[in-house]
């Protein structure tokens, strides 16, 4: 990765600006961010190359013309993901060694692509619970080489695309039903009321998109759906485990099942 200039005064104020959202992680990010891991210079090109490509995105996003509460958003998930980055490295993980970070003739690093979709995807999103999963997201697949640049633009793609309540709902199903949900379906009732209703047509619309498994079992309309038995599957297992959505607070999910019981 060639050397780039960044400021450490513009990712200070971006990512403190993001302490509305993302709390105490600010900290940790700046820490790593800028004093870097046993006194290393971050911003030199010898630096960790995860914290040198999301340093380099940071400085850029702050020069760029955002809303206040865009850039509250990209603080967010810039701290979000420098804290968990540093969490990682703390923890033994290895930074992925391949070409992930280097730049190729005419073309961007796929880090920086990387990178700068999960902050634009953060920019427009409404959702702000969803902004911690964004960061683990980022943070994660600069550990991970078995990703590359079309998985990570598929993943960004459906994390922006669930809604937060689908997220959770990811979660619910990913824990073998220890929420103790609903075990047989509705052909025989019990899917009344707007929000349960509305929660089963999410469900069958995660099925059909091949995002949940049914059990074996065959969906064929709402009135199918057994949430006990559903499981998470294919990229929507990958998206979960990165997102870290173990990390949804139990409040949220205990609310999410209560509709499914």
């Amino acid at each position: 990765m060639s050397e780039r200039k960044t400021s450490d005064s513009q990712i200070r104020e971006l990512v403190e600006t993001g302490s509305d959202i993302a709390g105490g992680a600010v900290g940790g990010a700046l820490g790593y961010l800028i004093t870097g891991p046993a006194g290393a210079v971050v911003g030199s090109a010898s630096g960790p190359a995860a914290a040198v490509a999301l340093r380099y995105l940071a400085s850029e996003f702050k020069q760029r013309v955002l809303g206040p509460r865009e850039e509250v958003r990209v603080g967010a998930v810039i701290a979000f993901a420098g804290d968990k980055i540093r969490q990682n490295v703390q923890q033994g993980q290895r930074v992925r060694q391949d070409e992930f970070f280097e730049e190729e003739l005419g073309e961007r690093s796929t880090a920086d692509e990387v990178f700068e979709g999960v902050l634009l995807a953060a920019q427009r999103e409404p959702q702000e619970k969803k902004i911690r999963f964004y960061g683990n997201l980022v943070a994660n697949i600069a550990f991970h080489p078995e990703i590359d640049r079309d998985q990570a633009t598929l993943l960004i793609s459906l994390g922006e695309s669930l809604s937060y309540r689908q997220l959770c709902l990811l979660r619910l199903f990913a824990v073998n039903n220890k929420f103790r949900l609903r075990e047989k379906d509705y052909r025989e009732g019990g899917l009344s009321g707007a929000k349960r209703i509305a929660l089963v047509q999410e469900i069958y619309s995660l099925t059909g998109r091949g995002l949940l498994s049914a059990g074996g079992e065959a969906v064929l309309g709402v009135t199918d759906i057994i949430p006990g038995k559903m499981s998470v599957q294919g990229v929507a297992a990958t998206l979960h485990n990165l997102m870290e959505l173990q990390e949804i607070s139990s409040q949220d999910l205990n609310r999410t099942a209560h509709w499914l019981r």
